[in-house]
């Protein structure tokens, strides 16, 4: 009896910690400011802010070519100001196994602001094209699709299933792209 009982408060706890969030994607971990998803992060840094800039620019001129990326675009390069900012389309991965390629592409803009001792990063404007092989795919924004507000269920305990990939991936890909940007100013 006593192992029948054990075995149903396991089995509780499993199914319990499958229905939870992983704090990274919980509620909050998608920012939305003014109406738009905005993910900002602060990299420190010993270099100047002059130092910085050229270190980044150099860098994204190589971190956003192809084959990296599908297409992008310079859109500002104040040098005055340590100001670089871009505009980007790339692939996000969902799943990648023989006969099954689950991908979107992904646009979005993305903002290197320099200062002493620190770069402030942020990625805004984002836009998916997902599934473009079937019939055009379908075309979303971040907002729709990625924020607090449409992701999780009614009780806000559960992620979507479409929107919570798209939730992860996009995290994890801001949280990539800022890895790379420390490395490079470390």
């Amino acid at each position: 009896m006593k192992r029948i009982i054990l075995s149903i408060c396991l089995a509780f706890s499993l199914m319990a910690g499958w229905a939870q969030v992983e704090a990274k994607y919980g509620a909050g971990s998608v920012p939305v400011v003014n109406g738009r998803v905005l993910f900002q992060d602060t990299i420190t840094t010993v270099l100047s802010k002059e130092a910085a800039f050229e270190k980044i620019h150099a860098w994204a001129k190589r971190r956003f070519t192809k084959p990296n990326v599908i297409i992008s675009k310079f859109v500002n390069t104040d040098i005055q100001n340590q100001q670089l900012s871009l505009t980007a389309e790339e692939y996000i991965v969902f799943k990648d196994r023989f006969f099954v390629l689950d991908r979107s592409r992904i646009n979005y803009w993305v903002e290197f602001q320099c200062y002493d001792q620190y770069v402030v990063m942020k990625m805004t404007r984002i836009n998916y094209w997902y599934e473009e092989e079937r019939d055009g795919g379908s075309k979303f924004n971040a907002e729709e699709t990625i924020s607090d507000k449409h992701a999780f269920n009614k009780k806000g305990t559960k992620l979507l299933r479409e929107q919570g990939k798209f939730r992860c991936k996009t995290i994890d890909f801001f949280e990539q792209c800022v890895m790379q940007l420390a490395s490079v100013l470390s």
